[in-house]
């Protein structure tokens, strides 16, 4: 079982967390169980699970006032290999086992192999993030962040013609019908950057998969485009067009820019 960059950059921070809330003799054994554990033959999603458990066992060890190499067995490889579900023991570990069983210590043997397993330290899940959720609000968003750039660049640009004594009167007026390609093309742009962008880490896949391009989604943002240009450049002439100042335009980019995050953002809760 593959686990992703991200996922495994998140165990290992967690297993540092834990660390640090380490006594130095606990820290020690804590590398020790680490270094074997991760040279285990066993996939590197349940080795970096199974350590950070390990290190969650120790602190709470740790914290009863006990000593955490009572956790483990006399043989500190083998049952970190028994919790780690690996059942292919050396022939002659297991020949001693069965040599064991028909002693007349089974009993003894019994208890100490019982009060192992019950010491023995599960891997824990860990939960996968939700991916980010395209909602109208989101898609609202991305056209008022994209009219208020078009804005504060047709304001900004006007200014410096005026200031350098051009001729200003290209950059005083907007048609609604730029104002609908801005809003409608800055979706798609977005959208296709962010698909473009998407790697299987962020869905918890292997990291050495090949990143899958979504082609399908591309190709229907810019159909939409082309429609919007194609059906709206007709009409481009019918359709309003407003007069405004180019620094009216700048001041209105600057407010729309600087308030997309109050007015969309993510609200704390308690």
């Amino acid at each position: 079982m593959g686990i992703s960059y991200k996922k495994l950059k998140e165990i290992q921070n967690r297993q540092i967390t834990e660390m640090s809330r380490m006594t130095p003799e606990h820290v020690k054994l804590y590398d020790e169980i680490s270094t074997i554990a991760r040279h285990a033959p066993a996939d590197e999603r349940t080795q970096e699970e199974w350590i950070l458990s390990a290190g969650k066992a120790i602190v709470q060890a740790q914290r009863d006032n006990i000593s955490a190499r009572e956790l483990y067995g006399p043989d500190l490889e083998q049952d970190i290999h028994a919790q780690l579900g690996i059942t292919n023991i050396a022939p002659e570990k297991t020949a001693a086992v069965e040599v064991g069983k028909s002693s007349p210590t089974r009993g003894n043997s019994s208890t100490a192999s019982s009060k192992k397993n019950a010491n023995a330290v599960e891997p824990q899940p860990t939960e996968n993030p939700e991916p980010v959720k395209r909602t109208p609000k989101w898609y609202a968003m991305i056209a008022w962040a994209a009219l208020s750039f078009v804005m504060l660049i047709q304001g900004c640009v006007g200014l410096f013609v005026g200031w350098t004594g051009g001729d200003t009167e290209p950059f005083q007026h907007i048609s609604l019908f730029s104002l609908l390609v801005a809003a409608v093309g800055g979706i798609a742009l977005v959208e296709m950057l962010r698909r473009l962008a998407e790697r299987p880490d962020d869905e918890g896949a292997d990291k050495n998969t090949v990143p899958k391009v979504n082609l399908k989604g591309i190709i229907i943002y810019i159909v939409i485009v082309v429609l919007v240009l194609f059906v709206g450049y007709p009409l481009r002439d019918k359709l309003p067009v407003f007069t405004l100042a180019p620094w009216v335009s700048a001041v209105i980019g600057v407010v729309g820019l600087a308030t997309v995050r109050p007015l969309f953002g993510q609200k704390k809760t308690a």
